[in-house]
């Protein structure tokens, strides 16, 4: 984990408040595995004390980029600068990474902008000796986004809409159900996913009843990104021997086996 600057490239509006930055950042493009995060130090005028976790969509020569929505202050803060600006970032952060280990199908799941660090998986793994399935969901086809490069690194894509106008139509979990009704388990099955709550919900649920490994990453706020401030707990059954309540995700995570996680972090508003 070191502390850099970054001069941003370039940063473009994809439409729906999504937005695509690339920032030239030698000094750590060596470093991140798929699930590594980096924390992102909000500007002065701001307001804004507590930096932002972003996760990384890719990693290309010397720069790094990132894919995220205008939420709140901090994003809209981000949103709002122009290539040439400087950001100041620590990372890569975090020690829960994806891990295909032996797995020979991948299936991987993901929800709105929950693409940015399975993209970089994706990528990162292109020539990891397994089958690569990726369902990606969206409300509406505008929030489709990369498709083109999905199809580059994954074995198979399957975009799937709540509106029906791209792909299927309907829920990005019921159409992984689906496919395992059809297909049926494959040898050494791993699930990897991130996006919202309630999909992730019915993910877990479904990889539990299957029997199936499963990896998520998580989202929560975290104020330092190290560990200290005990803002980004989440509770946990049973963790490790000490049978702890909780991980911190900054440092345990933010990718963790989906059968620690207590299901009461799923239905929470934060």
């Amino acid at each position: 984990m070191i502390s850099v600057g970054a001069t941003i490239l370039s940063i473009s509006g994809l439409g729906e408040d999504y937005f695509f930055l690339e920032a030239e950042c030698p000094d750590i493009v060596s470093l991140p595995q798929p699930g590594n995060f980096v924390n992102l130090r909000i500007g002065d005028s701001s307001g804004i004390l507590l930096r932002r976790p972003l996760g990384i969509f890719d990693i290309e020569g010397k720069s790094i980029k990132f894919f995220f929505k205008r939420l709140g202050k901090g994003t809209s803060w981000l949103a709002d600068r122009r290539p040439g600006e400087k950001l100041d970032l620590i990372g890569p952060l975090g020690k829960g990474i994806f891990n295909p280990g032996n797995a020979k199908r991948i299936i991987v799941v993901a929800g709105g902008t929950g693409i940015a660090p399975l993209h970089y998986f994706l990528k990162y793994y292109r020539n990891h000796p397994s089958q690569k399935i990726l369902f990606y969901g969206a409300r509406t086809k505008n929030r489709i986004f990369f498709q083109n490069e999905l199809l580059a690194i994954a074995g198979k894509c399957v975009f799937v809409t709540e509106d029906g106008k791209l792909g299927e139509m309907g829920l990005v979990s019921e159409e992984l159900k689906r496919y395992y009704l059809t297909f049926g388990p494959g040898e050494n099955d791993l699930i990897i996913a991130c996006g919202p709550k309630p999909m992730l919900k019915e993910v877990v649920e479904f990889a539990e009843l299957e029997r199936i490994a499963c990896q998520v990453s998580l989202e929560s706020y975290m104020g330092c990104g190290t560990g200290v401030c005990l803002s980004c707990v989440v509770p946990a059954k049973s963790y490790n021997n000490a049978g702890q309540s909780f991980f911190r995700l900054c440092t345990e995570g933010p990718v963790v086996d989906s059968g620690i996680i207590d299901k009461k972090f799923f239905e929470s508003d934060e």
